[in-house]
């Protein structure tokens, strides 16, 4: 499921820019060509909204099989440290991006100072 919400996030992600150029190519489209388009794009969108609301359901599910006994008070703890963990996740992510983007930007390159194997994520030991 984490895949599927990975892959639907990128897929939103990149739809303004998927829309933007998919409207600029409708302006040079003639009618059979633009209504193929049209009915593409409609089709992509009610795929997008099939899998954004199975996720919601499926989380929905999820949480009421496992917290729906647990009272108001608790839920809201359980939510404090779901968004404190999201955060902490989200922000690792970001760091993994750029670190992903600096090393595919330096893999063609030799780097100045070469050690015996890089480690990532370790803190240095004093």
């Amino acid at each position: 499921m984490i895949g599927k919400m990975m892959s639907l996030g990128f897929d939103l992600a990149t739809m303004p820019a998927r829309l933007t150029w998919r409207s600029a190519r409708a302006m040079t489209m003639n009618a059979a060509e633009f209504q193929q388009f049209s009915d593409e794009l409609r089709v992509a969108s009610e795929e997008a909204a099939r899998e954004i609301r199975a996720v919601i359901a499926g989380v929905d599910a999820e949480m009421t099989a496992k917290a729906g006994h647990l009272s108001a008070e608790q839920k809201a703890q359980a939510a404090g440290l779901a968004l404190e963990a999201a955060e902490q996740h989200l922000s690792m992510a970001a760091v993994n991006l750029l670190r992903a983007l600096w090393l595919s930007g330096h893999a063609g390159r030799e780097l100045a100072q070469e050690r015996g194997g890089v480690v990532i994520d370790q803190k240095p030991q004093s």
